[in-house]
């Protein structure tokens, strides 16, 4: 569990687990630009997700990690954990804040 963070996608579940990747991508300039995104796991957002689904049910049935049951839940996160992609920029949302920026909003 991560301390009662809550999802800022739905803004009301619960984060499970953050899965931090590394990645690259190339600016508008051809340079690029390494980084690491957060993926959240949402007991709410993630709930009928075929990867992340047993995740959630085991946190909803157990409420925390039981040493007993380590083997069966380290399976499920690796199987998260394989399909688990970074978001991709959202170039609008740059473009905009890059605007509110220049405006001097921010």
């Amino acid at each position: 569990m991560t301390g009662g963070r809550i999802c800022p996608r739905c803004r009301a579940g619960d984060v499970l687990a953050v899965l931090r990747l590394p990645h690259t991508w190339t600016n508008a300039s051809g340079h690029e630009v390494r980084g690491v995104s957060e993926v959240l796991l949402c007991a709410r957002c993630d709930a009928g997700d075929p990867a992340a689904g047993p995740v959630v049910t085991y946190f909803a049935v157990h409420g925390s990690v039981r040493p007993e049951h380590a083997d069966r839940l380290a399976r499920a996160l690796r199987h998260w954990i394989d399909r688990a992609r970074p978001p991709r920029p959202d170039e609008d949302a740059l473009r905009a804040e890059t605007e509110a920026w220049r405006r001097g909003e921010l």
